[in-house]
């Protein structure tokens, strides 16, 4: 789970979690707490009945299986806290899933198709099935209380294996953000139709599927795609050749296109829904071709089998590749992302609507956070990429990961990671500095380029010696280094292997914030 950054307590209008690495189920947790602590704060008077219980935490997702959050709602729930949970019906009549009976043991009230809802129930009703044409595919969760608001969404739903995928979860304190997440939630419940609007002045834009009117957001992806000139990477758990309303070509003749104009397009993609296999790689149900016709169109494409293993070395059967994602530019970011698969289903054709209930973040990085969200993106993109690439590279004869990275980092435009360091008891002679090298120019390439990054120190600092200025590495490029002193044409190495680490914005920090490193002295 993790522990949580306290830069993470935050007023940022968006931050990004990343599963498996970052503390996303703590984040969660968290946050129910936070509720529960308000309400507690507030006393036995300031509860209300439910509905109108100004401490409230409200989830729309498709499934929750997860032990840890279900228990610390119903703690929100007996402590006067107005939980409701609304859930993809098929999930409910799964013969694996227990959460209705979780529910109901708890004391808690059921129903499992919300057309059935009385004008009382949606106030009381505890958990709520979603019976409609589609999947309801939401992983929307909002933690109310008076004069706080926050909500978490993104590709990762709260069940027990999602923290073994590769994931998203956006922890969002915007208020026009949390109020269309708000409006959404009452739409599912009320089985009201969900509008779209787009404000070209926000940084960040969110889109709902089916839509009774207003903006497709399959149109908005494909537009951007059209638009983009310096480089589109997709990580996209479900890929089909995508069509919409007011866009000329499928997304493999966008993509197809691009390639020939020279821009780079790489794509990763879960192989489960590619190739229609199981983690075995056994035929489950039928091959998918957008792969296929993306490799044709010049397009590199890496399939990936997520092989993660719980802690008695069994692997998960339902692990995935499961980002929905797509990072755009280099020197002005863009990001689309959320819990939208990039299918029929989800997003609609051009002749025909979504009939599952999505959602798709736009994300405007420079204007939102001088780039750091999509840098965040960029990073995460790399360490999918390392992780899988070589699956590809062996099964359909792609490019080698490595290279590929390496070609990305290596390009002129390519932005840059801020890295501080910090060698403790580093004990050095008079005349002697301590310096940072490794294996990247600015790091001096062993030596043979330069002797690195200076360190300093002063009286309140020794044997501590820590950058004087943060340097600037290729942003997620993975180096090796090492500490070194210097003192005229005499060089002192420490001892042991060298060290490793990859140039990743850290979780929740400023724009322009430093990736902090430390080590001692060996």
């Amino acid at each position: 789970m993790g522990t949580l950054p306290a830069a993470c307590s935050k007023q940022q209008p968006l931050v990004t979690f990343f599963a498996p690495n970052d503390p996303t189920v703590t984040l969660e947790l968290s946050l129910i707490d936070e509720v529960r602590a308000a309400r507690k704060a507030a006393g036995a008077a300031a509860g209300g009945a439910e509905g109108k219980n100004p401490h409230r935490i409200r989830y729309a997702v498709y499934n929750l299986t997860n032990k840890l959050v279900m228990d610390r709602l119903f703690k929100a729930e007996a402590e006067g806290v107005d939980v409701q949970v609304l859930i993809e019906a098929d999930q409910l009549d799964k013969p694996w899933s227990t959460t209705a009976r979780q529910f109901t043991d708890a004391g808690l009230q059921v129903i499992k198709d919300h057309h059935k809802l009385t004008a009382a129930d949606r106030d009381t009703a505890d958990l709520v099935g979603i019976k409609d044409k589609g999947l309801m595919h939401l992983k929307i969760r909002l933690f109310e209380s008076p004069g706080k608001a926050a909500a978490l969404s993104g590709s990762m739903n709260p069940n027990q294996s999602a923290g073994a995928n590769d994931e998203s979860l956006h922890l969002i304190r915007d208020v026009a953000l949390i109020k269309k997440y708000r409006q959404a939630f009452t739409a599912m419940r009320d089985a009201l139709a969900l509008t779209n609007s787009w404000d070209s002045n926000a940084a960040v834009n969110l889109l709902f599927t089916p839509v009774k009117s207003g903006l497709r957001a399959g149109t908005r992806i494909l537009q951007w795609l059209e638009a983009e000139q310096e480089q589109i990477l997709l990580m996209v758990f479900s890929l089909r050749d995508l069509t919409a309303p007011g866009v000329t070509g499928s997304l493999v003749d966008i993509l197809g296109k691009k390639v020939k104009q020279g821009v780079p397009v790489y794509v990763i993609t879960d192989r489960k829904q590619s190739d229609g296999v199981d983690i075995n790689g056994k035929r489950t149900y039928w091959d998918d071709a957008t792969e296929d016709k993306l490799r044709k169109a010049g397009v590199h494409v890496y399939e990936a089998i997520n092989d993660a293993k719980d802690l008695f070395g069994y692997r998960f059967p339902y692990a995935a590749m499961h980002q929905k994602a797509a990072i755009l530019g280099r020197t002005k970011l863009r990001v689309i992302t959320d819990a939208s698969n990039w299918t029929r289903s989800g997003l609609g054709h051009a002749t025909a609507p979504a009939y599952n209930v999505e959602s798709v973040l736009f994300i405007d990085s420079q204007k939102l956070d001088s780039g750091f969200t999509g840098r965040r993106y960029l990073d995460e993109w790399l360490r999918v990429l390392a992780r899988y690439g070589a699956q590809s590279q062996k099964a359909d004869g792609e490019l080698d990961p490595a290279k590929v990275a390496a070609a990305l980092t290596g390009h002129a435009a390519w932005p840059t990671q801020p890295v501080s360091f910090t060698c403790k008891r580093c004990y050095t002679s008079w005349g002697e500095q301590a310096r940072v090298v490794g294996d990247l120019q600015a790091l001096g390439k062993w030596g043979s380029v330069s002797w690195g990054a200076a360190l300093t120190t002063g009286p309140n600092l020794y044997p501590a010696w820590v950058s004087d200025k943060a340097a600037a590495l290729p942003l997620g490029a993975t180096f090796k280094w090492k500490f070194i002193t210097r003192h005229g044409w005499r060089t002192r190495w420490e001892r042991g292997g060298n060290r490793k680490d990859r140039a990743r914005p850290p979780l929740c920090g400023e724009a322009s914030g430093a990736l902090k490193l430390s080590g001692y002295w060996r």
